[in-house]
């Protein structure tokens, strides 16, 4: 990873110029629809949990976009968007909490217990509802939100 960026500048990672997010793409398109998460990061916690989440989706080849840099993440946290550091998609025929999101919630579970990282204090919102109802929380550790089917452009 870049000091100056939450993700690994490795080709894998395309940060898109007219967004604050930086889109990991493989070999095919993201699946449409498919099923849409959010994981959560404080700002302080945001590099640790990227360093730890970015490889496991990236080596099980899921298609997800996360938040470029700490001052796009800052300006997003006090926004519609806060709590939405890392998106995921996957296809939309898995169940809503699969062997995928409890591994990242373990994954998290234990950074937080062994060195303290914390989700966004603002649970996120819907944008189909116009930021008006939360997202479910998905661990109980309140970093993964979501699940719902979607169009990923949504």
């Amino acid at each position: 990873m870049s000091s100056n960026f939450y993700f690994p500048i490795d080709g894998d990672y395309i940060p898109d110029p007219f967004s604050i997010y930086a889109h990991y793409y493989h070999t095919h398109d993201c699946p449409n629809p498919c099923r849409k998460y959010h994981i959560s990061s404080d700002i302080d916690s945001a590099n640790a949990i990227a360093e730890s989440v970015l490889p496991y989706l990236a080596s099980r080849k899921i298609h997800h976009k996360i938040v470029k840099s700490q001052p796009l993440l800052i300006r997003q946290s006090t926004g519609h968007q806060a709590g939405k550091f890392i998106t995921v998609y996957m296809n939309a025929n898995v169940g809503h909490v699969n062997a995928v999101i409890r591994a990242i919630g373990t994954l998290l579970a234990t950074l937080k217990h062994e060195n303290g990282i914390k989700p966004c204090p603002t649970v996120p919102k819907s944008r189909r509802y116009a930021h008006v109802f939360m997202e479910q929380p998905l661990d109980d550790n309140l970093f993964i939100y979501g699940g719902f089917v979607c169009n990923p452009n949504e």
